[in-house]
């Protein structure tokens, strides 16, 4: 497993090959190899300095391999220098090696999940998120898609993880404000991310889908909630707006792509919550990552390295 390699030494398994690219060599002519692998324990951006047309051909249209390289460590961060790469047959993959899953369980999120919906009162807001939940394509997919490519929870059932986590978070905050529409929060908080779903495809390593990659999934989020909501009967119109508005400004700044910022409290909660839970979970997981050291190497979209002591 990709979790397992040390600085130094050898690595033979197999691994999804989510992305590649050939990289132009800045002093000489030629170009390496630039794969991004995974298995379940996690992904390691690995390089191939020599390949042949074969190993093109190859990638255009496989990505599980059996790879076999040297795994060092670069500016912080382990990287896998590949030797030799080898198409396998997908009959003889277990996908479930290869994709990594939430480490909270289905069971678990599905109680914590009904118990936020218990205590949604306003009925509109609960025959919403009904309908949407028990859709037999998009409640499944929901309970299944990642919440991201690479920063936070980019796993099965993280889209669920997190969206859960943030409505758990948002309800606390939620409840030390009496004039706040706390049924609003938690809806909001629930479905802020629910474009991911169709953002991402998942049956082979996590890929920006068409719509993805053109519309983003606060769009596509905010389409599927309308369709949504236009299923049902006599849905108020502010509260509509309301709810649209959440997951409009959840990115909280435009530099963020956030079509609008926060100009409700209910989406200052949910933004703060939804922010706090991405980057919570990237000091969870450099402590998980670097056990022993008092430092993690520098994080990119923190834009800093944390103290894990």
């Amino acid at each position: 497993m990709l979790k397992d390699c040390k600085n130094g030494e050898r690595f033979e398994g197999t691994l999804l090959v989510n992305e590649w690219k050939e990289v132009p060599f800045r002093q000489k002519p030629g170009a390496y190899l630039s794969l991004s692998c995974q298995d379940r324990s996690g992904i390691i951006q690995g390089k191939m300095w020599d390949y042949s047309p074969q190993v093109l051909a190859w990638l255009k249209d496989q990505d599980i391999f059996r790879v076999k390289g040297v795994a060092s460590e670069y500016r912080g961060t382990l990287d896998l220098t590949i030797e030799t790469i080898r198409v396998i047959p997908v009959e003889d993959v277990d996908l479930s090696d290869l994709l990594p899953s939430s480490p909270v369980t289905a069971d678990e999120l599905e109680k914590r999940l009904t118990t936020i919906l218990e205590r949604i009162r306003q009925p509109e807001l609960r025959a919403l998120l009904q309908q949407l939940l028990a859709h037999p394509e998009w409640g499944k997919a929901y309970r299944q898609a990642p919440a991201a490519m690479k920063v936070h929870q980019a796993y099965l059932r993280g889209l669920w993880e997190h969206s859960v986590r943030v409505a758990e978070l948002a309800d606390g905050i939620a409840g030390h404000y009496p004039e706040m529409d706390r049924d609003l929060v938690m809806t909001g908080a629930l479905l802020h991310d629910v474009g991911k779903i169709a953002e991402y495809s998942y049956e082979r390593g996590i890929k920006f889908t068409t719509e993805g990659r053109l519309l983003g999934h606060i769009v596509l989020g905010i389409e599927l909630v309308t369709e949504e909501i236009a299923k049902i009967p006599d849905f108020p119109r502010q509260l509509r707006s309301k709810l649209l508005h959440l997951i409009t400004s959840h990115h909280g700044r435009y530099e963020w792509q956030s079509p609008k910022r926060p100009k409700l409290m209910e989406a200052f909660v949910i933004h703060y919550a939804d922010l706090m839970d991405a980057e919570f979970f990237q000091f969870q997981h450099a402590k998980e990552n670097h056990p022993d050291d008092e430092w993690s190497p520098y994080i990119p979209s923190m834009e800093r390295s944390i103290y894990l002591k």
